[in-house]
């Protein structure tokens, strides 16, 4: 999964779009997100994030936004205009980190930013490097996209799940391993009240970056949105064939093996495996909700303001993104919110 996404050369996420140099998302790719759907997305975040710095944050102290995972850096310029909408005083002082480690990328997003400029957007190329005193972090489907290992239940134990190479039909195949010493005591925990063949993921990856994540803020809140359940819903029985999936083209697909490069793979988020990292670094949960609830709370001076006032087709455009990121039926219940704080 490693190799498929991320391979300098043949990765999925090395494969630029020629109009942005990023790979292209929403009805011109292979899947949607929140921040396809439009400005609405970073309308709201800029609502909760003004809220945020006026009621929880020292107001005279710089306060920064770090977004990691952004892509080629649209959220970022919807929060801000969102915040210059609502003519929130936080524009004066704030900063804008936006974390890309991949030089190319970064240098793709530094153009963009060149060309049309945001005052408060810095390109940075770790988590290190965007540490700042006060405020708040944010990723939107970062997670999902860590490789997975697979586990399988076999005879009455946990085995894992790697890959092969089949030579008579010359392509990677699956073939199933005696489990790694560092999985032994997740599998423990997992138990074997589980039927036989049942396959499942581990993200071992999420303990290593939230180390680096947590060490952000003194003061800092940690907005964590993506598709996932925790752990009593993630590893049901009943979840027969894990949550590993490919998406090309908007079409689902079940085969990590085809399409190498050319697919994205992707995987639920294990919300408690997160924020059991979050605590071992010192970090508390504040929050844990579905995408629906977090944006009609977020939503609410917004939704005021329009009250009894017959929508413009702006407004009415808006309303429809609104709709589409918190009806339970698209992305209200799929998508879920881990708030995590310290300070």
């Amino acid at each position: 999964m490693g190799m498929a996404l991320y391979d300098p050369e043949h990765g999925y996420y090395a494969r630029r779009g020629a109009e942005t140099g990023f790979r292209e998302l929403g009805r011109g790719g292979d899947f949607y997100t929140s921040v396809s759907v439009g400005e609405t997305f970073g309308l709201l975040l800029a609502h909760r994030i003004a809220r945020e710095w006026e009621t929880t944050f020292d107001r005279a102290q710089t306060f920064v936004v770090v977004e990691q995972g952004g892509h080629d850096g649209q959220l970022a310029r919807d929060v801000l205009s969102g915040l210059r909408e609502i003519g929130s005083p936080l524009l004066d002082g704030m900063e804008y980190r936006l974390v890309e480690p991949r030089e190319p990328l970064r240098k793709v997003l530094e153009e963009s930013f060149s060309i049309r400029p945001e005052p408060q957007v810095q390109i940075v190329d770790s988590l290190d490097a965007a540490w700042a005193s006060a405020g708040i972090f944010l990723c939107n489907e970062l997670l999902d996209a860590f490789p997975a290992d697979l586990l399988v239940f076999e005879g009455s134990g946990w085995r894992e799940r790697q890959v092969a190479w089949d030579e008579s039909a010359g392509r990677p195949v699956f073939a199933t391993r005696p489990l790694r010493e560092e999985f032994a005591g997740f599998a423990a925990e997992l138990g074997v009240d589980f039927p036989e063949g049942y396959v499942t993921e581990i993200c071992p990856a999420v303990d290593s970056w939230m180390a680096e994540a947590a060490r952000l803020f003194d003061r800092g809140l940690w907005w964590i949105i993506d598709y996932g359940h925790e752990r009593a819903d993630y590893y049901l029985p009943q979840r027969r064939t894990g949550t590993l999936r490919c998406y090309r083209e908007h079409r689902l697909g079940d085969d990590p093996f085809a399409f190498p490069g050319e697919q994205d793979l992707t995987a639920d988020v294990d919300f408690t495996r997160v924020e059991e990292a979050a605590a071992r670094m010192g970090l508390q949960k504040r929050l844990f909700t579905d995408q629906h609830h977090f944006l009609i709370e977020a939503a609410r001076p917004w939704l005021l303001s329009i009250e009894g006032k017959a929508p413009g087709p702006a407004t009415a455009k808006r309303l429809r993104q609104f709709q589409t990121l918190t009806h339970p039926s698209t992305m209200g219940q799929r998508f879920k919110v881990m708030e995590l704080r310290r300070g």
